[in-house]
């Protein structure tokens, strides 16, 4: 059960985003209604997009920018999170890439979940996973995976998607 005004909590609208990078935030803001980020705020390492609609493709996506991240750039894995919309997307990166459950997290390891278990978790990367073109009218995953980004997106996915983010 959730508090009632009347159990003495006082419910708020934020009315700045003040956990995203500004470009991630002004995404959110942009495609799917969020708050604004103030007028000084971390311009983070930005927002990516790669076009991919099968699993082989986002696959092969999501280990190169695994690889431009951790190996290249030397950041650390567990502040990296997969964020799928579909749950069978989940399961085979986890199944192909050897990424982890956030319950299984490690050193070393990569969390991958779907945007409904990653609700309230934030990463400094975010790997937003959404290849089929009807995942761009869903507001509330799109919201929630792009949200959990804190410096860095990186969106896989459809054309449509990017398009509704309006990225490129």
């Amino acid at each position: 059960m959730f508090p009632q005004a009347d159990d003495g909590w006082v419910q708020v609208e934020l009315a700045s985003n003040f956990r995203n990078a500004r470009p991630i935030a002004q995404v959110l803001r942009r495609g799917l209604g969020g708050a604004p980020s103030p007028l000084y705020s971390p311009e983070g390492l930005g927002v990516h997009f790669h076009p991919a609609t099968d699993i082989d493709n986002v696959a092969a996506v999501v280990e190169a920018e695994l690889e431009r991240i951790i190996e290249d750039e030397l950041r650390d894995p567990a502040r990296i999170g997969i964020v799928t919309i579909h749950g069978n997307d989940r399961d085979e990166l986890r199944r192909r890439l050897e990424l982890v459950a956030w319950e299984d997290r490690g050193d070393g390891a990569v969390v991958c979940e779907t945007f409904r278990r990653a609700k309230g978790l934030e990463f400094d990367t975010v790997i937003l996973v959404a290849p089929k073109a009807q995942d761009a009218a869903e507001v509330t995953p799109l919201y929630i995976g792009v949200s959990r980004a804190v410096s860095e997106l990186v969106v896989v996915g459809s054309p449509e998607v990017a398009d509704r983010l309006g990225i490129d």
